[in-house]
């Protein structure tokens, strides 16, 4: 009896949306401007969107650059520390970006007063600030907030929020595409 050692074998050929993706445009190899591009079924969702805290001006924000903002479907963001939120207002107002935001109420209430005073003591002059008072508020606006093991469903991506432990009001997120479930955590740690 002779066998085929090719049967089974020959590579099954793989839609491109059949692959998740994950690409940090931000906290990839650093520490700070946490902003992680989770794609899928042509599904994109955008987890943080922080600044570099040892940077200023346009060098602090996370490579936005190398997306299409504006294809975005869903942004999470997990607690109100700028490496994780800190670029939001920017994004939110200055770019093509037309999706949806979620944080907790605890997240969204401690972000604005964070980031408020992130504009009251930069010392960088007034070219190279990422967004004004105005813009933060515009950015409140487009929040929505989400509690804690509420399932919410945006544009077929299914997603809930589970406390993180990290902060006030930090979450961690399951996000369900098309049956397959991710767990956006956040990673800790300490030198």
């Amino acid at each position: 009896m002779t066998t085929n050692p090719r049967r089974g074998t020959d590579p099954v050929p793989v839609e491109e949306s059949d692959q998740l993706t994950i690409r940090p445009l931000g906290a990839g190899q650093e520490v700070g401007r946490s902003c992680i591009m989770l794609e899928f079924k042509g599904k994109k969702i955008m987890l943080d969107c922080g600044i570099h805290p040892g940077l200023s001006g346009m060098d602090a924000l996370p490579f936005v650059d190398l997306i299409e903002a504006d294809e975005v479907d869903l942004l999470l963001i997990s607690h109100f520390h700028l490496d994780h939120s800190g670029a939001l207002p920017w994004f939110l107002t200055k770019t093509s970006f037309k999706g949806r935001v979620f944080m907790t109420h605890a997240t969204k209430a401690i972000y604005r007063w964070l980031v408020s005073d992130y504009i009251k003591v930069s010392n960088i002059s007034t070219e190279q600030m990422l967004y004004t008072e105005s813009e933060l508020e515009s950015s409140m606006e487009r929040i929505e907030t989400i509690n804690f093991h509420e399932e919410r469903d945006v544009r077929g991506v299914r997603f809930w929020a589970y406390n993180a432990g990290h902060v006030l009001g930090a979450a961690m997120f399951m996000i369900e595409i098309a049956g397959v479930k991710v767990l956006w955590t956040l990673v800790q740690s300490a030198a």
